[in-house]
């Protein structure tokens, strides 16, 4: 663990700091952060070269210019009431968006740069004197306050925590709601420099929708996905696969991706929705697909990531099933050992079906 004080260091101060840990014999994770830290105050590059997660389809590489990455960090900083001084923690890779964006919204505002270890387990490596005012985690990484009390405690300490990369399950969210700290879900991607919207999900007025951040504008096209309209970030127009409905001018539910929307009989559902309404039941990871169906083009099935389902638990779920609406009921749940997912944690629905291992039946009383 280390820290880097854009707060009351000079840029000069720390270019030289960052070329004498390059000299150094350090491990890989920590060069990579020293190294952006000198391409960043590099006045000759302009511009940084990310990877998308490739949760939605191949990886791809996506160039963003300096100047809109720091539009991005100031929208982020406005919002949530950043100052100047505040320590920030890195625990992400700092060759992906999100922590490469950490450091950006760093420098641009001005705070301690607390950097550790990339892992699943970022709050083991935190001492607990030290008082960390904005983070970021996945929440494959918050898990870890569910886990071990310690980690719990240290998270209730923080003062401000962004969760993006997946929805977050139920018993995340019951300790969620409990913490002091301000929690709030992001909406974004790569292709917007990180979220460009919050959401926060605590507190005594957890938020049901969306707000984005200042200075983005939001439509939708005819099938109902947002559309982004944000020059400053590099994206004058940018329309997305994801079905959303606006609540006025600033604020949108988000219901799912247009590209896993389900056809069942000429109605369109959407998997995340019955995924929503299925956390407070169904507790063993899982998500909703679709297989074909003679009758009705697409029929509804959940898959689940386990290798066994008991009597009693086909019955559990059979009664969950029944009290969805008829076409959202899941006709077969299928068995699979271990769900396919980005290097960051995020699900690839499609790839996790190929490793289906048993289909059970469900049928339903009228």
């Amino acid at each position: 663990m280390f820290e880097i004080d854009f707060f009351s260091q000079s840029e000069q101060a720390i270019i030289t700091l960052a070329r004498e840990k390059l000299r150094q014999d350090v491990e890989d994770w920590e060069k990579q952060i020293w190294q952006f830290i000198i391409d960043w105050y590099n006045p000759s590059i302009t511009t940084i070269q990310i990877f998308t997660s490739g949760s939605t389809g191949t990886p791809k590489q996506i160039t963003h210019s300096k100047l809109a990455m720091l539009n991005s960090a100031a929208a982020t900083c406005t919002a949530l009431n950043l100052k100047p001084g505040n320590r920030a923690l890195l625990c992400l890779p700092i060759n992906k968006i999100a922590g490469i964006m950490m450091a950006v919204r760093s420098i641009h505002n001005k705070m301690k740069l607390v950097c550790i270890k990339p892992s699943t387990t970022p709050f083991a490596a935190l001492p607990e004197t030290l008082n960390i005012d904005f983070a970021a985690f996945t929440p494959m990484q918050f898990y870890e306050v569910i886990a071990n009390r310690t980690s719990y405690n240290r998270a209730n300490k923080m003062g401000k925590i962004i969760l993006g990369g997946e929805d977050l399950r139920l018993e995340s969210i019951h300790f969620i709601r409990e913490l002091k700290s301000e929690v709030y879900t992001t909406f974004g991607m790569t292709e917007t420099i990180s979220h460009i919207a919050l959401k926060r999900i605590n507190g005594d007025n957890p938020e049901a929708s969306f707000k984005i951040l200042p200075g983005i504008h939001i439509t939708v096209d005819d099938r109902s996905c947002l559309v982004i309209d944000a020059p400053q970030l590099g994206q004058p127009h940018l329309v997305t696969n994801d079905v959303i409905n606006l609540v006025g001018n600033n604020e949108f539910h988000w219901l799912g991706r247009a590209d896993n929307v389900i056809n069942s009989g000429g109605v369109k559902i959407y998997p995340e929705e019955i995924e929503r309404q299925l956390l407070k039941e169904v507790y063993t990871p899982y998500f909703i697909a679709s297989l074909p169906d003679s009758k009705t083009g697409e029929r509804v099935v959940l898959a689940m990531e386990t290798d066994n389902l008991s009597e009693t638990e086909k019955g559990r779920l059979t009664s969950i099933f029944g009290n969805l609406e008829k076409l959202n009921r899941p006709k077969q749940v299928l068995l699979i050992p271990r769900f396919i997912t980005t290097e960051n944690g995020k699900l690839k629905r499609k790839e996790s079906l190929l490793n289906c291992i048993e289909t059970i039946e469900f049928s339903y009383k009228e």
